[in-house]
């Protein structure tokens, strides 16, 4: 048994070793950066880096990275971005001769580039089957997370200038899934995270700051959806009592109310066409105060490690305990981990984790058709 193997069995896995970032580009399997940022989250596609380090020759090739080459990051042996290096900068002055590599996830070619298909008008299509329709000619994967429905839409109609990134916005909104990229570079099709990690954020045991935010910035006592007819408001708000009933005329469903909003702050949206039976615009009213709400409850954590207490990275889309008692924070909610930012630098290694309420990752319920309620309706009953 050689001495590391001892240590190891008895105080564990060197931190150091688990926490190593290494790029590998064309064989090549380069570490000792000084400077790592890498982000991955849930609203964020596609994942990036940025690694830096001081080259030592100035005349050698030392770290010889092409920009455009295909590249594998990971934080020890755990693969954390797959995609392509995008940029290196090379920088040299009195005192120091830096290299800086940025590069991001496979999906950053969903992101920039226009969808092309042979017919861009799909009828009776699984949400799944299309993206995977997309992805493919990048060379990206599909994967489906949780209890995903095999979700069809009726009609679906692509823009012709849109990327592959808008396609797929567009049917993961109106069939109410999430998407985001993991970390091989596929992309994932998801429900609002269910998991809970192994561990959360404490205060006074693993964080070293933490920001609360707290907003009625934004939110609403009640929302409605009106329809887009020709009536009219005719009459002022006090004039014979008729704005009540003239606005139930041109309302539709029940009114979503957000009961910690306690002075009068309506808002009213319009019902879009091709909503058969205006059944997506109760979901929109309801989903505008759950999102806002949710977005108005954010906390911001700056931890001390990358890795909760099974040694597991922190990852998007994960429910986490917390504990700020000091800052009033309600601990018997678990969050969802919306962003994480593992950094290393001068003053040593870091993870900024974004949190959130899962209400505010629901994805908007929207209409992909603007076509006659009657005619939506028909096709969705064949």
């Amino acid at each position: 048994m050689t001495v590391e193997s001892i240590i190891t069995s008895a105080f564990g896995p060197s931190n150091a070793k688990i926490n190593q970032v290494t790029i590998e580009v064309e064989g090549r399997v380069l570490s000792g950066w000084t400077r790592v940022s890498i982000r991955r989250g849930i609203e964020i596609m596609p994942s990036t880096f940025e690694l830096e380090c001081t080259e030592y020759y100035p005349n050698s090739m030392d770290i010889a990275i092409l920009e455009g080459a295909p590249c594998v990051v990971r934080i020890g042996k755990e693969t954390v971005i797959t995609g392509y290096v995008l940029t290196v900068t090379r920088r040299l002055s009195a005192n120091e001769h830096l290299v800086s590599v940025q590069g991001a996830s496979k999906t950053i070619d969903l992101c920039e580039c226009s969808a092309k298909f042979e017919t861009y008008q799909f009828n009776n299509v699984p949400v799944v089957e299309l993206i995977q329709a997309i992805c493919k000619p990048y060379g990206i994967g599909v994967k489906t997370t949780g209890a995903i429905d095999n979700i069809v839409i009726p009609q679906f109609s692509v823009i012709l200038t849109e990327t592959g990134y808008e396609i797929i916005e567009r049917m993961t909104r109106a069939a109410a899934l999430l998407f985001y990229d993991d970390t091989d570079g596929n992309v994932i099709v998801s429900k609002v995270g269910s998991k809970v990690a192994a561990s959360g954020f404490v205060e006074g045991k693993n964080v070293e700051e933490v920001s609360v935010r707290r907003s009625m910035a934004g939110r609403f006592s009640s929302v409605s959806m009106i329809l887009q007819t020709t009536a009219s408001l005719f009459y002022s708000p006090g004039q014979d009592n008729q704005l009540a009933p003239e606005m139930k005329n041109i309302t539709t469903g029940k009114e979503a109310v957000d009961p910690m909003v306690k002075r009068y702050r309506p808002l009213l949206i319009s019902a879009e066409m091709g909503d058969a039976g205006y059944e997506v615009s109760q979901q929109r009213a309801q989903w505008e105060v759950n999102r806002r709400f949710g977005r108005s409850q954010s906390i911001q954590v700056v931890t001390d490690s990358w890795r909760d207490q099974q040694g597991n990275l922190w990852k998007p889309n994960t429910l986490v305990p917390i504990s700020f008692s000091t800052l009033k924070v309600n601990t018997t909610n678990k969050l969802l981990i919306s962003e994480t930012v593992f950094r290393l630098g001068d003053d040593g290694t870091h993870a900024e984790i974004t949190l959130m309420p899962a209400e505010a990752f629901m994805p908007q319920p929207i209409v992909l058709n603007a076509a006659n309620s009657a005619v939506v309706q028909a096709m969705a009953e064949r």
